[in-house]
């Protein structure tokens, strides 16, 4: 079989750009995350492991099958602006899934076990939401191939950001790492599994 460039150029097409994407989160009521649409300038398509399942078979041979599948954490890089507003927003999403009596105003709030001490907050009114990445074409649309949605995810490491007087020529970024239940992959169906 020889191989033909045009075959190669007609598989390929335009080929996928990793620059060509979108991150859009859904976070609890009473949460503004619309920024980071504009602001998340580096993320991945999320990935999933296949356990293996190995059954003893007759004269040492394996029996391999699929068995659970698990879900990693993703991360996305997003841009500071000037207001703090996506990070603090983020923390803000963080104290009311646990809050950390650190500030004045909570001395009343602590424990006996003083500076430090966390309990679970009372005025969450909802913990989880959805992480939506879209790999783009060209043209602007939505590859439905390349459409995740990150099902009961939260923020579960928000990074520091590095100060420095010799860093005169760029714009603070920050990586918050997202721990979430299962993702799905396409244009969602209004199907319900039976």
């Amino acid at each position: 079989m020889s191989f033909r460039i045009s075959d190669f150029r007609a598989a390929l097409g335009a080929g996928s750009r990793p620059n060509l994407f979108k991150v859009k989160i859904s976070a609890p009521q009473g949460y503004d995350l619309t920024a980071v649409e504009y602001l998340c300038r580096a993320a991945s398509l999320p990935s999933s492991t296949l356990g293996t399942i190995e059954i003893p078979m007759n004269a040492g041979r394996r029996l391999k099958m699929g068995g659970d599948r698990t879900f990693a954490e993703w991360t996305s890089t997003i841009l500071n602006d000037e207001n703090f507003t996506s990070r603090s927003e983020l923390e803000r999403w963080q104290n009311d899934i646990v809050k950390v009596n650190f500030g004045v105003s909570d001395i009343g709030n602590r424990n006996a076990g003083g500076l430090g001490t966390t309990t679970v907050s009372n005025a969450v009114k909802g913990l989880y939401g959805t992480v939506e990445i879209f790999q783009l074409r060209e043209d602007g649309s939505s590859v439905n191939a390349g459409e995740y949605r990150l099902i009961n995810c939260w923020p579960s490491d928000i990074s520091s950001i590095d100060l420095s007087y010799d860093t005169t020529d760029a714009v603070e970024d920050f990586t918050v790492t997202w721990t979430y239940d299962y993702f799905e992959i396409g244009t969602p169906t209004n199907e319900i599994a039976g």
